[in-house]
């Protein structure tokens, strides 16, 4: 018997009733998705900020105010737009201006300084090529050098331009630049420089210039080029500003240039000009964000300026009305600029972390002069929507919010809060550029462990001088023999990383299958680990560069022959490869070595690797302490029997295997290359 009632109906009320249920039926399960989609949970995230750790001061943000010669010069009102601070405006506080090797096209630069100068931009001046008959190839293009004996003369042509703009357009100009891209051989104005060259020229002529002095200019912060007028004394006395183009910049910050007590600019960079010019739809998730991320990156480098090229043009901040721009409207990178100039331009840019998913995001944190707000730029290229949690280092009410999508640019939103929190949580929207301003309504205590341990020892590698070098007061050997400081080259050398991971400077080194590496400290005069008697606790982080792996680290006796601990980390993640200021390193390893001094004296820490099965076996270590412990109780001496470990696992109580060490008690158990086996009992 059917379980089901026949109902004899006409067909046109079947029908109906049909369409009424179709209907019924689409009505709820659009409702049904309208909720889930209402409802879907925002991703989590969280920065944590630490104001009492500064880094560089941040002057401001700009372009290249093009000359006549380039015919898309700047009108008045886009020059107020750009430079004006009012409500619609941009806020650009940075102007770059063109030096023609003739005086004749002096004239035509006077009306936009001028109009930029009656915002109070800083204004300064770029060379391409001294006249052609002062060069040793007689053309003032395709390259060549200036000659010795026209230095003088340089340095006076130079000067006469700063005269000029006083005399004829009572405009002053702040700095001068001595050459535009030196170590660039282009078919246009250009000149070769030296580093020496610059050396000779600042020392003998740099005073008779009334402006600062911007140098060297290099295409991509060439240190052959300015490392050695850091070097010079008398000439660095003369620089003011270290300048140079991120074309091919290796993401690098420049420790010497801070040591030295020069601010470091970025003064031209130009994308996507090739893409736009063959009609390759450059779209705001790709072209945004490649742009905002560059001028992040050059703000995590201890940049202090970013000056784009050009302010006008189909790629720069306002457009040309070409390949899709209109003439003088703002384009996307001209908000996303306003971003920086308008909240970061005189800040100083604090120490902060960023804890999200994708690794994709990227951010950074700025102190206001008075110390009374903090500015937080986060960038989010992704599809998700974040819930981001802001660890502040004071307590607050209220803030503003500035966002740039898609479909909307700078838009402001003040928010509240009910009662004074340090731990405000935002909205970060998806495919966005995003400004915080959190105001201080009172002071917060902080608890630091850290800052309450005894450190004796700290490795950063964040003053080590420029790319490819190995550290002071390391040695490494390697399948190539071994590597000092002051020594440059491939092979074993520093790597650098964006400072929002878990470290932004790493040691790389390696060895092969008949090598092991091993990286040291210690062991040379004037960088010495001397510990005295009592208990210690060395930590470190590490990553494979291209695969997993092991590493042993160690704590050596004076003699240097024997460790009195070593402990082997299992490394879970590598980089594939990739290094610089984009890449941001999450989730690397980290090691925890409790050992005991019983003998004064100085110390090695050592890293060894395992030899290779084939080919390199590459690592990379960073975030190197040595803390002093005064509970005894967490001390717990694991002796190295003949310091050649071959492989260390870690146990639950349970007998159970684990990844990495679990806090309290746990079992490790330690395989050595002559056969033996230690198994011990641990309390962390």
């Amino acid at each position: 018997m059917s379980l089901f009632r026949k109902i004899k109906l006409p067909l046109n009320g079947v029908l109906c009733i049909c369409e009424n249920f179709m209907r019924k039926f689409l009505i709820a399960i659009t409702l049904l998705l309208l909720t889930v989609l209402e409802t879907k949970a925002e991703v989590k995230a969280s920065i944590s900020i630490d104001s009492r750790t500064k880094y560089q001061h941040v002057t401001g943000f700009g372009g290249f105010g093009p000359s006549p010669q380039w015919a898309y010069w700047l009108t008045n009102a886009e020059i107020d737009k750009m430079y004006g601070t009012g409500e619609d405006q941009l806020g650009y506080n940075i102007m770059r201006l063109y030096i023609a090797n003739n005086r004749n096209g002096w004239s035509s630069a006077i009306n936009t300084a001028k109009r930029a100068k009656k915002h109070g931009a800083f204004l300064f001046a770029s060379p391409w090529s001294p006249p052609a008959a002062w060069k040793d190839n007689n053309d003032d293009s395709n390259g060549g050098s200036l000659k010795t004996e026209y230095y003088d003369d340089w340095a006076y042509f130079l000067n006469d331009f700063v005269t000029y703009m006083k005399n004829s357009g009572g405009v002053t100009i702040d700095a001068i630049s001595i050459q535009n891209e030196p170590d660039w051989k282009a078919s246009y104005q250009s000149c070769l420089w030296t580093g020496n060259q610059f050396v000779t020229f600042l020392k003998k002529y740099g005073s008779k210039i009334n402006a600062k002095i911007i140098a060297p200019e290099g295409i991509q912060f060439t240190h052959s080029l300015s490392d050695p007028i850091l070097n010079d004394p008398e000439a660095c006395a003369e620089l003011d500003i270290l300048g140079g183009h991120f074309y091919g910049w290796n993401g690098s910050s420049y420790p010497l240039a801070m040591e030295k007590g020069k601010e470091v600019w970025m003064t031209e960079f130009l994308i996507n000009e090739r893409q736009e010019k063959q009609g390759i739809n450059i779209d705001w998730k790709t072209d945004a964000f490649l742009f905002a991320r560059n001028i992040n990156d050059a703000m995590l480098a201890n940049m202090s300026a970013w000056v784009h090229y050009s302010l006008k043009r189909y790629y720069g901040c306002i457009g040309d009305g070409q390949y899709g721009t209109v003439n003088g409207q703002v384009t996307k990178r001209g908000y996303i600029l306003s971003h920086y100039a308008k909240y970061v331009s005189g800040t100083t840019r604090v120490k902060h972390s960023l804890n999200e998913s994708s690794g994709n995001m990227t951010s950074s944190a700025y102190l206001s002069v008075t110390g009374d707000s903090l500015v937080v730029m986060v960038i989010n290229p992704t599809s998700n929507a974040y819930s981001m949690t802001f660890n502040l280092p004071f307590h607050t009410l209220n803030g503003l919010s500035v966002s740039t999508t898609e479909t909307a640019n700078m838009k402001k939103d003040s928010f509240e809060f009910a009662e004074e929190t340090y731990q405000p949580e935002l909205s970060v929207s998806a495919s966005s550029v995003n400004t915080y301003i959190f105001v201080k309504s009172s002071e917060r205590d902080i608890d630091d462990e850290e800052q309450q341990a005894t450190v004796v020892y700290s490795d950063k590698f964040e003053n080590n001088g420029g790319k490819a070098c190995i550290p002071n007061g390391w040695k490494v050997v390697y399948e190539g023999g071994t590597r000092t400081a002051g020594e440059y080259g491939l092979g074993p050398r520093l790597f650098y990383f964006s400072p929002e991971g878990d470290f932004s400077t790493g040691l790389y080194f390696r060895g092969d299958n008949n090598t092991r590496g091993t990286a040291t400290y210690g062991s040379f005069d004037g960088y010495r680990v001397y510990l005295q008697p009592g208990n210690y606790k060395l930590s470190y982080s590490a990553v494979g560069w291209k695969a997993t792996g092991s590493i042993t680290a160690s704590v050596v006796k004076p003699s240097g022959t024997s460790a009195i601990v070593s402990k082997t980390l299992s490394v879970k993640k590598h980089l594939n490869g990739q290094s610089g200021s984009s890449v941001r390193i999450t989730s690397s390893s980290t090691a925890e070595i409790p050992f005991q001094i019983t003998e004064a004296g100085n110390y090695q820490l050592r890293w060894t690797l395992p030899l290779s099965s084939g080919g390199l076996y590459e690592m990379i270590i960073g975030n190197i302490f040595i803390t002093k412990i005064e509970d005894t109780t967490q001390v717990e001496i694991i002796e190295d029997l003949d310091n050649q470990v071959v492989d260390v696992k870690y146990y639950n109580l349970n007998g159970t295997e684990i990844p990495e060490p679990e806090k309290g008690l746990y079992i490790i158990k330690v395989l050595y290359s002559n056969g033996k086996t230690e198994i011990r009992k641990i309390c962390r």
